[in-house]
């Protein structure tokens, strides 16, 4: 998704930034993660705004570990700084992206999730021309569905197709060929 490359992209690009991660945001805090961090959560929300443009709300998390050398509210404070940064970044690629910065909002994160992260998270509006292929041709008229083999018959004792048990406390034996 063009989205997820963009982003990825300027991560990958931020030189204060060591890891990029897109996943559902549960999946955060795992210990696992390569600090400083853009998180960008799975999902991505989108909204057609007419035949040729795309609105997309995404959230990024830009995250670091507070240290004994580093306080909550530096780590917060970069992480701010490193959001307007890809913000800034967003907009000034727009000529070869196609992707704009319509508006954001942030909130501020203490102690987030199990391994004590702090930062921002940002919530983007991202407007995109409409990337649909228009001149792909995706439509046979004539196609059919492959059928699924469905399990084989098998007969019971009971004429009603039922198998019914009374003095019994194990299970029935079937065959099946």
């Amino acid at each position: 998704m063009q989205i997820v490359n963009l982003f990825y992209e300027i991560a990958r690009q931020n030189k204060r930034l060591r890891g990029f991660t897109y996943n559902k945001s549960y999946q955060q805090g795992a210990g696992n993660s390569m600090y400083p961090l853009m998180w960008l959560d799975d999902p991505i929300m989108g909204q057609s705004m007419s035949e040729s443009v795309m609105r997309y709300t995404v959230n990024v998390d830009i995250l670091g570990l507070p240290s004994e050398t580093e306080s909550e509210q530096a780590v917060q404070s970069s992480a701010f700084d490193v959001g307007l940064s890809v913000i800034y970044r967003i907009r000034s690629t727009r000529a070869t992206t196609g992707v704009s910065v319509e508006g954001f909002s942030f909130v501020s994160l203490r102690e987030y999730y199990d391994d004590g992260a702090a930062g921002y998270r940002f919530t983007l509006t991202l407007l995109q021309a409409n990337p649909t292929d228009k001149c792909l041709d995706d439509y046979d008229a004539t196609k059919v569905f492959p059928s699924l083999a469905s399990l084989p018959d098998f007969s019971v004792d009971n004429p009603d197709g039922c198998a019914v048990f009374t003095d019994s406390s194990a299970l029935p034996t079937f065959k099946l060929d």
